[in-house]
């Protein structure tokens, strides 16, 4: 999921990691950078006189509206679209952020909507099956840039094959990669292991043996028995990464050995992974309040140092994990995710885009969200003039923010790490992004002298980072993508909730051995009676219509 992601060090906009096509690591986001990018003035094409889009409009967050002087009424990107492209825009309505939503479902179940439209999937469904949507398979092919057309799929074309719906184009997609997913990364505490003189795990043996002297040997050197190796909410999302050692991904649709789509949470590699998750509690592990935990303690936990390990996302070090390094001195290193047998273990990526663009169908110019793509990427992914002036200046201030698209490139963060490894290594990496520059000389620093001003940024960039792990597991081809992606078929949208509640107390009462592993099967069992098999078909069916 796209997030702002402000570090109190830092001030980086983060949006996206999670896939690419082959290696995109290599071949997608480090040559990104150095190619031409003057070539798009072909597909600009300036509107005279200017055209004018209606939009709906969330109501400016007062404390944070303003960017070196700009704010949402007025500003850069405002300026761009109807100097450049001849576009403006007019408010149809505005609300609150809270209520934008639910104001844009409205407008949809009575057809009166905007011409511009950035919607949720289940909205970018509702208005195509309503008939709503412009088909923009022609006007994109006719008016995108080159550059368009390259960027909008270095993820491997994930968010653009999920924006057709029976092979036609009807939303251009708010680009991202595919590793934001959480639990991609195993962050443990360097500091504990220092104290105990342990090394840093190359094996799931080792981490599991970690994880135990986390438990019985005081890393914290208190003379206390109160730290454990990891804890959870009671919704159990904070153990993915761990359930991704066992092959098991008990949220997703994926594919069994003979090829057939399933359901991730009631397969027999989840089974395993539950089996550990019992053992690690009998022993004390996992703590034994889990249950009645939500993410506030969960957060709780790390921040009062009691808890060694954490799954969480690649740029967890800042924010969930900031807080413990500079409140409790936490030193935290990443880790790939192991697989219990051994050898690497696949993680799941993120699904698709969170935003599409659409277009109203009878819109006289469809083809100016396919300019206004254009002129996104020229702008911030440009020149260095340009990227200070329309993506992040040298404050570390967004005005991309202000624009009305944000197809943010795919695995820019794993194509910044590319390059500050090159560069460290002495190769010409040529002119870099601004961003780029900044992350290479703070992780030059921090490799000389140490500082909380340049943690962050060397956890994440650094040689031994987060990024990098992300690169290793696309270079290895251990992503794995969601197999189903729609909003949900006609039995799930009546039964899913109650299927999920079913699986969720199942796998509590399994870790805490408030029943036998046995019982698994059982639950399997009642899951499919439960309308759980007609799900898998109607599943199945979907994806075999949408080929």
């Amino acid at each position: 999921m796209k997030r702002l992601f402000v570090s109190a060090i830092i001030s980086v906009f983060l949006f996206s990691l999670t896939a690419c096509a082959g290696s995109p690591a290599e071949s997608g986001g480090d040559n990104i950078q150095s190619k031409d990018l003057s070539n798009w003035n072909e597909t600009a094409g300036k509107y005279e006189p200017n055209i004018t889009l209606t939009v709906g409009t969330a109501e400016p967050d007062p404390a944070s509206e303003k960017i070196a002087g700009q704010t949402q009424e007025d500003n850069v990107w405002i300026d761009a679209y109807r100097d450049e492209l001849g576009i403006k825009f007019e408010d149809m309505f505005v609300v609150s952020s809270s209520q934008l939503e639910e104001k844009l479902n409205l407008q949809i179940a009575s057809g009166q909507i905007p011409d511009l439209m950035s919607v949720n999937r289940k909205q970018f469904e509702m208005l195509v099956n309503s008939g709503l949507a412009a088909d923009l398979t022609e006007v994109y092919e006719k008016y995108a840039s080159e550059k368009t057309k390259e960027y909008l799929v270095a993820d491997s074309g994930i968010c653009m094959d999920m924006s057709k719906i029976n092979g036609s184009l009807y939303a251009l997609p708010a680009t991202q990669g595919y590793l934001e997913s959480a639990g991609v990364v195993t962050w443990l505490r360097k500091d504990w292991l220092d104290n105990l003189k342990l090394e840093v795990p190359k094996t799931f043996d080792d981490l599991n043996k970690i994880m135990k002297a986390f438990t019985k040997d005081d890393p914290d050197g208190n003379g206390l028995n109160d730290t454990y190796a990891f804890t959870t909410s009671n919704t159990l999302d904070e153990l993915i990464g761990l359930f991704d050692s066992f092959g098991s991904h008990p949220k997703s649709w994926v594919k069994n050995a003979n090829g057939e789509i399933v359901y991730g949470g009631t397969q027999p590699e989840t089974k395993a992974a539950l089996a550990f998750m019992n053992k690690a509690f009998n022993e004390g592990m996992i703590n034994r309040e889990f249950g009645a935990n939500d993410w506030n303690q969960f957060i709780k936990a790390i921040d009062s140092s009691k808890v060694g390990v954490a799954w969480l996302p690649w740029y967890a070090v800042d924010w969930p994990l900031g807080a413990s390094h500079r409140e409790m001195g936490a030193e935290w290193v990443p880790v790939k995710i192991f697989g219990a047998d051994g050898g690497d273990a696949k993680v799941m990526g993120v699904a698709g885009p969170d935003t599409y663009y659409v277009v109203r169908k009878g819109y006289e110019h469809p083809e100016a969200l396919v300019k206004m793509f254009n002129l996104w990427f020229e702008k911030a992914y440009g020149s260095k003039e340009d990227i200070l002036k329309y993506h992040k200046n040298e404050k570390g201030e967004m005005p991309a923010k202000f624009s009305r698209v944000n197809p943010w490139l795919a695995h820019e963060d794993i194509g910044y790490y590319l390059k500050i490894q090159d560069k460290l290594a002495g190769k010409d990496v040529g002119e870099m992004f601004p961003s780029n520059e900044m992350y290479y000389e703070g992780v030059m620093r921090y490799m000389k002298n140490p500082t909380e001003d340049d943690y962050i940024t060397y956890k994440m960039y650094g040689p031994d980072s987060a990024s990098g792990i992300l690169n290793y597991y696309m270079k290895n081809d251990l992503v794995l993508q969601e197999e189903y992606y729609s909003t949900g078929t006609e039995t799930m949208k009546k039964k899913w909730g109650v299927l999920e509640t079913k699986k969720l107390e199942a796998y509590v009462k399994i870790i805490m051995g408030e029943v036998s592993i046995d019982a698994f099967d059982d639950f399997v069992k009642d899951w499919e009676s439960s309308g759980g098999q007609q799900v898998i078909k109607e599943v199945r069916e979907s994806v075999q219509q949408n080929k």
